[in-house]
């Protein structure tokens, strides 16, 4: 029990940090800054922040989501950020234990917050996050499947690509304005991830998990008033499907069937 929640805190404190490189990124590249170079700054004031404003969670705490130096509200974006990045970590070791496996998932779960955050404020996927999550996946997944020796698994993998990124392509195809690219190309990511957890099953868990939360909450907004023109992203919900498809798709389908 104690190796167990020694791994559990390393897994929660590298998401942490993780995450707070997340808020960065999701920061800076709308807006096509450099995310290697430069030190963080208020948005408000333009003053470097120091390291020790700069821990994730504690900072924000301590700081009661205020800038020292002007005293501008901090966008809940960065806290959250690196809350659910230190969660998901957590998840991903929960889900594949102490394993290849549950780095790759870890690095994708994250990518995924990422883009969430990025596609809630701006309603945009970026290529520069999907492409390499793409890549860098396969490649991850590819030496998983090599080192524990069943590489049956990259062909559910690629099952999930098609399944999931054709039904997507095959939407936006029909009705080009319900569906973006950028939610298309992510979701043969997202099928690739879900195929290699647990084939075609885990992929239709987490395509249906992802329409039905998109449709909730649409119904929840239009129900408040917001009308048909209000624009939702769906990046955020086919992330969650996708993340909630992972981690509890074989209690869903054992339910299920």
């Amino acid at each position: 029990m104690a190796w167990d929640a020694y791994q559990v805190v390393v897994a929660a404190l590298l998401g942490l940090i993780f995450g707070s490189f997340g808020t960065v990124i999701a920061h800076r590249l709308p807006q096509r800054r450099s995310i290697a170079s430069g030190r963080s700054r208020c948005p408000s004031c333009d003053t470097q922040i120091a390291w020790f404003e700069n821990i994730p969670v504690f900072s924000y705490v301590a700081l009661r989501g205020r800038c020292r130096h002007c005293g501008a509200s901090i966008s809940p974006r960065y806290l959250w950020i690196e809350l659910m990045s230190g969660l998901l970590f957590v998840a991903a070791w929960w889900r594949f234990g102490l394993s290849l496996e549950a780095v790759v998932f870890a690095g994708f779960f994250w990518g995924l917050v990422v883009l969430t955050a990025i596609d809630l404020e701006h309603h945009l996927l970026p290529n520069k996050i999907v492409y390499p999550l793409f890549v860098a996946g396969w490649a991850g997944l590819a030496v998983a499947a090599f080192v524990d020796g069943d590489l049956g698994r990259l062909r559910g993998a690629a099952f999930g690509a098609l399944i999931f990124g054709g039904f997507l392509f095959t939407v936006a195809f029909i009705a080009p304005a319900g569906m973006g690219g950028g939610d298309v190309k992510l979701g043969f990511v997202l099928g690739t991830f879900l195929g290699y957890a647990g084939g075609i099953g885990f992929t239709l868990v987490g395509m249906f998990l992802s329409f039905v939360a998109g449709g909730v909450i649409g119904i929840a907004l239009l129900a408040r008033g917001g009308g048909r023109k209000t624009q939702v992203p769906f990046g955020p919900f086919l992330a969650l499907g996708t993340v909630a498809g992972i981690l509890f798709g074989r209690v869903i389908l054992d339910w299920y069937l």
